[in-house]
């Protein structure tokens, strides 16, 4: 699990921005979504997508 907001104080986790926050939600979606994504993958798909990562 993802900790979204480390060890901010209450008073902190309220001075946070909704647009960073909205940055930090949206960023842990992306990653769960492709977490899941690759569960379905085929062992080829695997190393295609592990190619493409690693050639960025």
């Amino acid at each position: 699990m993802f900790d979204l907001f480390g060890d901010f104080s209450p008073d902190e986790l309220q001075a946070i921005a909704d647009d960073d926050l909205a940055n930090r939600i949206k960023n842990i979606l992306i990653v769960e979504s492709v977490a899941g994504t690759l569960n379905d993958l085929t062992p080829e798909q695997i190393r295609m997508y592990d190619e493409a990562v690693e050639g960025r």
